[in-house]
């Protein structure tokens, strides 16, 4: 494009200008139109009445701008209801500690669609061979008391949760860097063999095995938060206790009633992309099989998850239903198996039984639509999801039939097996009896049942003596490294969540690990999948829906690409029309 400036060119191509007539009549023209224009807009003004200008500014306590709709500060405290963690160490432990994650900063975050942004790291980059991610720490950034946040915690922190003494059922998580599958195997391993990084005290730098382009996802999750070493080492496993515990994120501990509660507020040392909104944080215990919606509808707290067992009430309630908002997950229901010992080391009981359950029923009947039938581990939000109905369809006859070549025609000789439940809800327990009912009406052979908690059934589970259980998985992040290759690849006894084996599975997942191009590492991943369906390595059962109420009055809440709303707590804050802010 020409650059210079050219006269303006009139309707037959000559440039304006020339007589002083037909600049006057233009002119005139123009006022006119100026005229005319001014008018309609001060009737416009009249007619429809400018937004309101927040002319008074309200910052939190951490220097925020609370939004022009927000409650006044004394009313902003998030309340919501989990049962008790037993320990906020979830780097070692995420089990342990889960709905604690906003405590602690990682060096990336996701936004509500899953997608990476800055939060301890301002920036990072990708070598040019996908092996070697180099992180930028914010040179601002301090601990909740005081101290700056360097490389040198992260380092310290990988090191720590990867150990061998450590046991950390997630360190399968990170086999990707160079020396992590070692080092979290060996006892008293040399930490210098972790390819972890400080070049100084704001650069870090991760060293795979073979290109990772997961890699941020994975240092985005809660396992990947740092921890202050001197407070680690001063007070030991109680070092998240209140009084002990020393944070990073936007919100800092400041007390821990075991047994009752758990209270948070804005850190001021934080000065982070992350801020929060809300003044506090106020976490009830509650148990998981004592849930239900009289908190919600009491105005306690402004967010709940509604079981299967309610999900009609609330369907049929008319402010209730005006509150519902449901979306896929990226988890899965399944049952497992211990795959090395009689009589699940025959995959023809393991597909058996796979064919002998009707998800269709379970999800329209039991679960009243909170849920759609799962025939493989990866659901549909993953972009390698597919359809393999076909290898695990309910089919009582094909059931029978391959029973009966397992060596247990009708069900004669099969022992009564245990299926171990994880702190089951109403409705997950409702799930499991009808599944027993299947098992019996169709293969003629018993379960029963045996409810644990989360530590003491992960515990069994990932020491493999758990015969028969069901559990959900939720994925991390959304890469079918996550859901197939962590929780399915073979693995050790004590490091591995499940004892599944196949030779053509694992290499599948190794070649999907070398493969840069995304559409054929997709087919990869599912010709891997095939196999793990197809040889009943899991009964899958359903896919949850996310059926969550919302009051009117909490706001920041993010609608994210599937249609669904995220709960970020640092997005969270309290609406004007909260009862009694009003």
């Amino acid at each position: 494009m020409n650059s210079k400036l050219r006269p303006a060119e009139g309707p037959g191509g000559g440039s304006v200008g020339g007589s002083t007539r037909g600049w006057a009549g233009r002119r005139y023209t123009a006022i006119l139109a100026a005229s005319l224009l001014a008018c309609a807009g001060m009737l416009l003004a009249e007619a429809i009445p400018l937004a309101p200008q927040d002319t008074n500014p309200v910052f939190n306590a951490i220097g925020k701008r609370m939004p022009p709709d927000a409650a006044p500060l004394e009313f902003q405290t998030y309340r919501f209801m989990r049962d008790e963690p037993r320990s906020l160490d979830v780097s070692v432990n995420l089990y342990v500690g889960q709905w604690n994650e906003f405590l602690f900063e990682t060096l990336v975050a996701k936004d509500e669609n899953g997608d990476l942004i800055p939060a301890a790291a301002d920036r990072w980059e990708v070598s040019a061979d996908g092996k070697t991610w180099t992180f930028y720490l914010r040179k601002t950034g301090r601990w909740s008391d005081g101290r700056p946040v360097t490389a040198h915690d992260f380092v310290y922190t990988f090191r720590r949760s990867l150990s061998y003494e450590t046991a950390n059922p997630y360190a399968a998580f990170y086999s990707d860097i160079v020396g992590a599958t070692t080092y979290s195997q060996t006892p008293n391993a040399d930490p210098e063999m972790l390819g972890v990084r400080a070049v100084d005290d704001h650069t870090l730098t991760f060293e795979t095995t073979h290109p990772a382009p997961y890699l941020g996802l994975i240092l985005s999750v809660p396992t990947s938060m740092p921890v202050p070493r001197w407070q680690v080492e001063k007070h030991g496993p109680r070092w998240t206790e209140e009084g002990n515990c020393v944070t990073n994120s936007s919100y800092r501990l400041t007390e821990w009633k075991h047994g009752s509660h758990m209270n948070f507020e804005l850190d001021p040392y934080y000065d982070g992309p992350i801020k929060g909104y809300v003044e506090k944080i106020h976490r009830v215990f509650r148990h998981p099989s004592t849930a239900n919606l009289l908190p919600y509808e009491n105005d306690e707290v402004g967010f709940a998850e509604v079981q299967a067992n309610e999900l009609i009430r609330v369907q049929r309630d008319p402010e209730l239903s005006s509150e519902l908002v449901s979306n896929p997950t990226d988890g899965t229901w399944y049952i497992f198996f211990n795959t090395r010992k009689p009589p699940f080391d025959d995959a023809r009981v393991r597909r058996a039984i796979a064919r002998a359950i009707d998800r269709e029923t379970i999800c329209r009947v039991v679960l009243h639509g909170a849920a759609v039938p799962a025939y493989s581990m990866l659901p549909v939000t993953f972009d390698a999801h597919d359809d393999y109905k076909a290898y695990q369809e309910f089919d009582p006859e094909q059931a029978r039939k391959l029973l009966a070549e397992a060596g247990y025609p009708g069900g004669r000789g099969f022992p009564v097996m245990e299926m171990w439940l994880r702190q089951p809800r109403p409705d997950i327990r409702m799930v499991a009896e009808v599944i027993q009912g299947m098992l019996r009406e169709h293969l003629g052979i018993g379960i029963t049942f045996r409810s644990a908690d989360y530590p003491v059934f992960t515990n069994y589970m990932f020491n493999w003596n758990i015969d028969l259980g069901m559990v959900p998985f939720f994925g991390d992040y959304r890469d079918p490294k996550n859901m197939l290759d962590m929780i399915w690849r073979p693995g050790t006894r004590g490091r591995s969540r499940h004892d599944f084996e196949h030779a053509e599975f694992e290499a599948l997942l190794d070649a999907a690990d070398q493969e840069l191009d995304p559409g054929r590492r997709t087919e990869i991943i599912r010709r891997a999948e095939r196999f793990l369906v197809g040889e009943a390595g899991a009964a899958f059962v359903f896919h949850p829906m996310a059926n969550h109420l919302f009051k009117p009055w909490l706001r920041g809440l993010k609608t994210n690409r599937f249609g669904g709303k995220t709960v970020i707590f640092t997005d969270l804050y309290i609406g004007e029309d909260f009862p009694g802010a009003r």
